[in-house]
C-alpha cells in the first residue's frame, strides 16, 4: 500500500476567523485518498513548522510515495522557499498534488504551473504587506490611535478614550475565593459590585507607587480582588486579571496613559525597541489621562531604581512602618576600590546581633582587597561626605532662599530671617553661627514636613539643604531609598574603609 501524506495548515488568525477551515482541509485530503494527515496551526511564512519539516525529511529519505495539499500556499508563501521544496520533491522522485489548482508534479505542465502560481502567491503576500504598511503610515500621518489600545482604554473614532465600562470587583464580605469560582457560581455577574476599567487602572498605578515594586503591586492587586496567578494572557475578553511582571511594567511605561500616542515601537522582528526609539506624539488625548506627569516621573524613577539595585531589595517589607529594609539603597552602588567590580553583600551573626557588610566578590580570586565594610559604616561615611559637599556647595555660591519651596509658615519665617541676616555684611563669628543655626532649622523643618517634598526636589536642592548631620540621620528608610540613589552613583571601598564616593552629575 502506498504511503500518501496529506498536509493541512492554517494560521492562528485563519483558525480564529473560521473554525471549520482546518476540518474542511482534512476532509478534502482524505477524499483525495491520503493515508496519513499532518496537521499544523502556524503561519506559512515561518520556517519552524515542525510537521512540515518532518514531512520534508520523509520526502528526502524517500519514505513517502506522495504528498497532497489543498492549496499551494499551504506549503510556502514565498517563491524561493517553494522552489527549495520543489527541488526536494523532484530529486527524491516523490509526487506532489495540489487540489485547488489541479496540479500534479509528475507532469511537466504541473511543474510549470507550480512555479507560476508560486510567483503569484509571493506577489500577493508582498502586496498585502505593502497595503498594511501604507495603512499604518496613514494612521500615523493622521495622528490616529493604534488599532490595539492598552488596558484601561478603548479606541473610539480613532482616538484613545478611557474605558468606563464596568469591571467586576470582588470586594464583598462573602465573596468567592477567586474569580473563577464566581464564574461557576449562581451569582449573576451584573449583581456583583463593580468599578470601571479606568478606575481600576488608576488604582493599579497608585498601587505601584505605594508598593514601589512590580511584584509587590501585583501581590497587592491579586490579594485585594481575590485573583490568583493565571496564564499570561494580555487583553483577554473574559475580564480576568492576567498581569505578569513583564506585562505590568510595560503597561506602566505606555505613553498612552500620559495622554500621548506612540508609533513604531517594534523592530522588523517584532521585538520591542527601547522607549527612546519610539515615535511619540505628545498630548493627543490630554483629557483622557490615567497618569499625571508627576506619577509618570515617579514610576520611571522607581523602575530604574529597581533595575539598578535589584527588585529583591525593594520587594520586602522591614516592618509595618518602614517599607524598605535598612540600607536597601546601597544595593548596586558599592564597588571594589581595587578591581572595580561590584561588591556583594554578606551576613555574619554573633550572640546578640547580626551584621551585614559588603566585600569584593573576587576577594582571594585575584583581588587582594579582602577586608569588608559593614553597611552602617558605609552610610556614616556617605553622610559625612554629603555634608562636606553641601557645605562646599554653599560656600561656592551666593545664598538663594528660593531653593527651598514649602507651604509651612515656620519654614517661610526662617527663610525670611536667614535672608535678612545674609544681607548684613559683617564677618562676626557669632553672626555666621547664627546663619548656620538658621540653615539647620530650615533643613530640619523641611525634612520633617513630608517625604513628598523631598521626592520633588532636584539632587542639587537636596544637597544644598543637607548641610548638617541631623538632616541625613533623621531620614526614614523610604526617604533614603528615594534620595540617595538620586545623588550617589558609586561608592568605592578598600581595605575596610570607604575610599571614595562618586556623585551623579545632573
Amino acid at each position: 500500500m502506498k504511503r500518501i501524506i496529506g498536509y493541512a495548515r492554517v494560521s492562528s488568525r485563519e483558525q480564529a476567523e473560521d473554525h471549520q477551515a482546518l476540518e474542511q482541509q482534512i476532509a478534502r485530503l482524505k477524499r483525495a485518498e491520503a493515508t496519513e494527515i499532518f496537521v499544523e496551526v502556524k503561519s506559512g511564512r515561518r520556517d519552524d513548522r515542525a510537521k512540515l519539516n518532518q514531512l520534508m525529511t520523509l520526502v528526502q529519505l524517500k519514505q513517502v510515495d506522495g504528498v497532497i495539499v489543498t492549496r499551494i500556499d499551504r506549503i510556502a508563501r514565498s517563491l524561493p522557499k517553494l522552489r527549495q521544496f520543489l527541488d526536494v520533491f523532484v530529486n527524491s522522485d516523490v509526487n506532489l498534488i495540489i487540489l485547488d489548482q489541479s496540479i500534479d508534479l509528475s507532469t511537466s505542465q504541473g511543474k510549470l504551473m507550480v512555479n507560476i502560481l508560486g510567483s503569484f502567491a509571493e506577489l500577493e503576500v508582498d502586496m498585502l504587506s505593502e497595503r498594511v504598511k501604507h495603512g499604518k503610515q496613514h494612521r500615523r500621518n493622521q495622528v490616529k490611535a493604534c488599532e490595539q489600545a492598552p488596558w484601561g482604554y478603548v479606541v473610539q473614532d480613532s482616538k484613545y478614550v478611557l474605558d468606563n465600562s464596568p469591571y467586576l470587583c470582588l470586594i464583598t464580605e462573602d465573596r468567592p475565593k477567586n474569580y473563577l469560582q464566581l464564574k461557576k457560581s449562581d451569582i449573576p455577574l451584573e449583581q456583583v459590585p463593580g468599578r470601571t476599567v479606568a478606575q481600576l487602572g488608576k488604582e493599579f498605578i497608585q498601587s505601584y507607587i505605594q508598593e514601589k515594586s512590580i511584584r509587590g503591586a501585583l501581590r497587592c492587586v491579586f490579594k485585594k480582588y481575590g485573583v490568583g496567578k493565571t496564564s499570561a494572557k494580555i487583553n483577554s475578553h473574559d475580564r480576568v486579571f492576567y498581569w505578569t511582571q513583564r506585562g505590568f511594567s510595560l503597561w506602566l511605561i505606555n505613553p498612552v496613559l500620559c495622554g500621548h500616542t506612540s508609533y513604531l515601537k517594534e523592530d522588523k522582528r517584532n521585538h520591542l525597541k527601547h522607549p527612546s526609539e519610539w515615535t511619540t506624539i505628545k498630548d493627543t488625548h490630554p483629557d483622557q489621562r490615567l497618569m499625571t506627569d508627576e506619577e509618570a516621573a515617579e514610576i520611571q524613577y522607581l523602575l530604574s531604581l529597581n533595575k539598578k539595585i535589584g527588585s529583591g531589595a525593594l520587594g520586602q517589607k522591614a516592618d509595618a512602618n518602614n517599607h524598605y529594609r535598612e540600607y536597601a539603597y546601597q544595593a548596586g552602588m558599592i564597588f571594589c576600590g581595587e578591581c572595580g567590580s561590584k561588591c556583594t553583600i554578606k551576613y555574619a551573626s554573633s550572640k546578640h546581633k547580626q551584621y551585614s557588610y559588603y566585600a569584593c566578590r573576587y576577594s582571594q580570586l585575584g583581588c587582594s582587597n579582602s577586608r569588608s565594610v559593614v553597611r552602617k559604616k558605609i552610610e556614616d561615611n556617605l553622610i559625612k561626605f554629603l555634608v562636606r559637599q553641601s557645605q562646599m556647595f554653599a560656600r561656592g555660591s551666593s545664598f538663594d532662599d528660593d531653593y527651598i519651596s514649602s507651604d509651612s509658615d515656620r519654614v517661610s519665617t526662617l527663610q525670611a530671617k536667614l535672608k535678612a541676616v545674609s544681607e548684613i555684611e559683617d564677618s562676626d563669628p557669632d553672626l555666621e553661627k547664627f546663619k548656620q543655626k538658621l540653615r539647620q532649622q530650615i533643613a530640619s523643618a523641611v525634612n520633617s514636613s513630608s517625604e513628598d517634598y523631598l521626592s520633588n526636589c532636584t539632587a542639587s536642592e537636596i544637597l544644598r539643604a543637607g548641610n548638617n548631620l541631623a538632616f541625613w540621620h533623621t531620614l526614614s528608610n523610604d526617604e533614603k531609598v528615594g534620595i540617595f540613589p538620586r545623588l550617589v552613583n558609586q561608592i568605592f571601598i578598600h581595605d575596610g574603609e570607604v575610599k571614595s564616593v562618586v556623585l551623579i552629575d545632573e
